[in-house]
C-alpha cells in the first residue's frame, strides 16, 4: 500500500535575502538632505531626459542606412561612442554620481584584442548607464528594448545582441550561444558585456551565474561594479522605484567605481564544461569584490514578489500579507518557487 511522501518545508530567511535591503533607513538626516536637494530634482530630471533625446538623435544619424549586423565605419562608431558615453555620464552625474571612476581600463582593451566577453556583477538599474559610460560596449537585452520610444533609437546603435522572443527556452539559448560566438570572433564589432546573474540584488553578494555567456568557451574580462552602499544603497532589490530614485537623487554624493581584472583564458576543462567555467568566474569576481556567493536567482526574487513581500517606505521593516512570514521573519518559499518553475516549463 502506497503512502504520501511527507512535505519538506525549507524556511527562507527573508530579512537576509539578497533581494531585500534594510540597510538604508530613511532617517532624520535623510529627511534634511531631501528638503535641501528636492528643489534641484526637476532640473536634474530634465537634464537626463534631454540627454536621452539628444543621444537618440545623434545615434540615429550615426547609424542611418547601416547594416547593424556588420561593423560600423569608424567615424560612425566614433559618433556613437561620443554621444552614448557623454549622455550616460551626464545622466549619472545628474543623479548624484559626480565622480565615477574606471580602474585598469587596459585590461578591457586587451580583452577586445583577443575576442573576450565582459562579465560584470549586476547591482542596479544604473548598471547600463555605468557600463556604457565606461566602455560603450554592446550588451544582451530583450528585443523590445530597441523599439522603446526615443530610448530605442539610442539602444540600437550600440549593436546589442537581442534575445529572441516567442521561442522556447532551448531555442533561445542555442540561438544566443551562436550569436555570442559570432560576436566574440569578430573583433571589429563592439565588445559584448554580460551580467550572468540575470537579475539584480542588494549588492552585498553574488547570485547564481547563468551559463549562456560561458558556453562558447571564449575568454572573458571580469568587470567589477563597486557602488557605495551607504548611507543609501543604489541597488535594485525589492523597492518602490520612484521613491528609490528620489532618495538616490537626494544624496549629496553617490559613488561607483568600475574595475577590470586581467582577461581570463579558460582551460580545456572549462571550455568543455560551462557550469565549471561560470562557477570559477563567479568565485573570482566574488573574491575580488569581497562578497559571498549565494545559490539564489531571479526565481527567488519573483517568488518573494508573488508572495507579496515588500519593504516599508522608510526602509526599516518587512511587509507581507498575513500568514506569509513567521515570527522570525522567515517563510516557506518552496511553493512559490515550484509555481514559477512550472510556469517556465509551459
Amino acid at each position: 500500500m502506497g503512502s504520501d511522501q511527507p512535505k519538506t518545508t525549507v524556511l527562507y530567511d527573508v530579512a537576509n535575502s539578497p533581494f531585500i535591503d534594510l540597510g538604508s533607513p530613511f532617517t532624520l538626516w535623510e529627511g534634511v538632505k531631501m528638503a535641501l536637494l528636492l528643489p534641484t530634482v526637476p532640473l536634474r530630471l530634465c537634464i537626463c531626459v534631454t540627454s536621452i533625446i539628444l543621444v537618440a538623435i545623434a545615434n540615429s544619424v550615426a547609424i542611418a542606412g547601416c547594416d547593424l549586423s556588420k561593423p560600423l565605419p569608424r567615424w560612425r562608431r566614433r559618433l556613437v561612442e561620443i554621444s552614448s558615453q557623454t549622455a550616460s555620464g551626464t545622466c549619472l552625474r545628474a543623479v548624484g554620481f559626480w565622480n565615477p571612476r574606471v580602474l585598469n581600463g587596459h585590461h578591457y582593451t586587451k580583452g577586445q584584442q583577443i575576442g573576450a566577453i565582459g562579465i560584470f556583477n549586476h547591482v542596479s538599474y544604473l548598471d547600463a548607464f555605468v557600463v556604457v559610460w565606461a566602455f560603450c560596449c554592446a550588451g544582451v537585452t530583450f528585443n523590445f528594448s530597441k523599439h522603446l520610444p526615443i530610448l530605442g533609437y539610442g539602444v540600437r546603435a550600440l549593436q546589442n545582441l537581442y534575445v529572441p522572443e516567442h521561442t522556447d527556452r532551448a531555442s533561445q539559448q542555442k540561438g544566443m550561444v551562436t550569436l555570442i560566438k559570432e560576436r566574440a570572433n569578430n573583433p571589429s564589432m563592439p565588445m559584448l558585456s554580460v551580467a550572468p546573474e540575470g537579475t539584480v540584488s542588494n549588492g552585498r553578494c553574488l547570485l547564481s551565474f547563468k551559463t549562456g555567456a560561458f558556453v562558447a568557451g571564449t575568454p572573458v574580462v571580469p568587470i567589477l561594479l563597486r557602488y557605495k552602499l551607504a548611507p543609501f544603497n543604489p541597488s535594485w532589490s525589492i523597492i518602490i522605484p520612484a521613491w528609490h530614485l528620489l532618495r538616490l537623487m537626494c544624496q549629496f554624493s553617490n559613488a561607483v567605481t568600475v574595475e577590470m581584472l586581467p582577461p581570463y583564458i579558460p582551460s580545456a576543462d572549462e571550455k568543455a564544461d560551462p557550469v565549471l567555467y561560470a562557477a570559477n568566474i563567479r568565485k573570482l569576481i566574488a573574491d575580488a569584490l569581497g562578497v559571498p556567493v549565494v545559490d539564489q536567482d531571479r526565481g527567488h526574487f519573483l517568488a518573494l514578489v508573488k508572495a507579496g513581500v515588500a519593504v516599508s517606505w522608510d526602509g526599516t521593516r518587512l511587509l507581507a500579507p498575513p500568514g506569509v512570514l513567521d515570527d522570525s521573519g522567515c517563510m516557506d518559499l518552496q511553493p512559490h518557487l515550484l509555481a514559477n518553475k512550472a510556469k517556465k516549463q509551459q
